[in-house]
């Protein structure tokens, strides 16, 4: 425990710069866009230290786990095809539109995220308690830690490319839309000369 509190110090000015930069990309959204009440403007840049700030935060408990034996990596892979399937599921159920001009995306906030969050802290306070020292117990724990790192990295991997293939479709939308008009402009109405 008294890691984590060396690292979160040590980390504190990133992580105070993040929620200076989360707070003003929701501020655009609410005033700005206008946005309903359970939706927000996530920046990307962001989102990428999700899944870094999780591994930072359970590594070393992560690896304890996983270097006792090979039950402990079928049930890091457990965990990571969960996670996968958590991480589609999320980005289906929060996703609304990209917001190139911001580089980020419009997403609805789904309560999964303070789940995951306590998830992660119950996880990772059993985990460092020895009264709880259970084999099965133990497996558990490298499944549950597994899937959250996982779902967070699937996910911020899924609202990069979903972000990139609308922005791209969008572009080529206006681009068919912007030669559709200049045709249209060069060709004589009906009845002209």
């Amino acid at each position: 425990m008294e890691n984590d509190w060396i690292m979160l110090a040590w980390l504190s000015p990133l992580i105070l710069v993040m929620v200076i930069f989360d707070l003003r990309a929701r501020n655009y959204g609410k005033k700005v866009l206008q946005l309903p009440k359970k939706h927000y403007v996530s920046l990307l840049w962001l989102a990428i230290l999700d899944p870094v700030f999780e591994v930072l935060f359970i590594g070393i408990v992560l690896w304890d786990d996983l270097t006792k034996d090979t039950w402990h990596w079928v049930a890091g892979a457990v965990g990571v095809v969960l996670g996968y399937f958590f991480a589609r599921y999320r980005t289906r159920i929060m996703w609304v539109r990209p917001l190139p001009e911001k580089k980020a995306v419009v997403v609805r906030n789904s309560g999964a995220e303070y789940l995951a969050l306590v998830f992660l802290l119950v996880v990772k306070t059993v985990s460092e308690n020895t009264s709880f020292s259970n084999y099965f117990v133990s497996l558990f724990i490298t499944v549950g830690l597994l899937m959250i790192v996982s779902e967070s990295a699937f996910r911020v991997g899924m609202l990069f490319t979903r972000y990139n293939k609308e922005v791209a479709a969008h572009s080529a939308s206006d681009q068919s839309a912007s030669e559709h008009s200049a045709s249209g402009d060069s060709v004589p109405a009906s009845g002209e000369k």
